[in-house]
């Protein structure tokens, strides 16, 4: 029976399936693949898929992804599983997308993989600044339009989200896909209760970012000869 993200509503605790990884951070609508090889994770995402449930990325906070449970921060989201490409020995590449944000309460087993009660997190806009979200709105247009020329692309139009929440999750998912933050970064950044400071600080990120990707479009442009004024 397949489970609806709504059958979670935020505040609802449940247990969940875990899978701790190093140096990722999960963010709501942003889409990760993996591959998935230890048997203990064979057999949870195999019953993830079975009964069509999604399962909990938590950043490692000590330990390692192969081997004795890791220790994990306590925020995390969900992942739903959206395809599944089958190999030898039971092995899988799956691509996943971040749905929900939920805090770990409580460790319920390690074996034979990480399971936790979780609380859904809810998302509060907070207090709003109009002029950071006009800012953000700015700066995610011309990262879109970046990563489109760095691809090969051009886009005519970018389609920004107009709602604080909707806006902070949607720039934080296209940037942690575009630049290589720091994992703590990244891991405070999905920690920050509101949108409203979400959105302050990515307002500062995305600046960077764009600083970045900036340079990196015109380093692969061709057109780098004399210009004619």
């Amino acid at each position: 029976m397949a489970i609806n993200p709504d059958d979670f509503p935020p505040g609802t605790t449940t247990e969940l399936s875990l899978f701790p990884l190093n140096n990722v951070v999960l963010f709501p609508g942003m889409p990760l693949p993996l591959h998935i090889f230890e048997e203990r994770y064979k057999a949870m995402i195999g019953d993830c898929v079975q009964r069509e449930e999604p399962f909990g990325v938590l950043l490692i906070k000590e330990g390692n992804e192969v081997g004795e449970a890791a220790s994990p921060h306590s925020v995390g989201t969900t992942a739903r599983i959206a395809q599944v490409q089958r190999l030898e020995e039971g092995r899988m590449n799956i691509l996943t997308r971040g749905e929900q944000r939920f805090e770990l309460l409580e460790t319920v087993r390690t074996v034979p993989h990480l399971v936790g009660l979780v609380r859904y997190i809810e998302d509060d806009e907070g207090t709003v600044s109009t002029t950071t979200v006009a800012g953000v709105r700015e700066q995610y247009v011309q990262l879109q339009r970046y990563l489109t020329a760095i691809a090969g692309g051009w886009d005519r139009e970018v389609s920004v989200p107009e709602e604080p929440i909707a806006l902070a999750s949607g720039s934080a998912a296209a940037l942690a896909v575009s630049l290589p933050l720091p994992p703590d970064v990244r891991q405070d950044l999905l920690e920050t209760p509101t949108a409203g400071e979400q959105l302050e600080k990515l307002l500062t990120l995305m600046r960077q970012a764009n600083r970045i990707v900036a340079e990196q479009v015109e380093q692969n442009s061709p057109f780098k000869g004399a210009r004619l004024n």
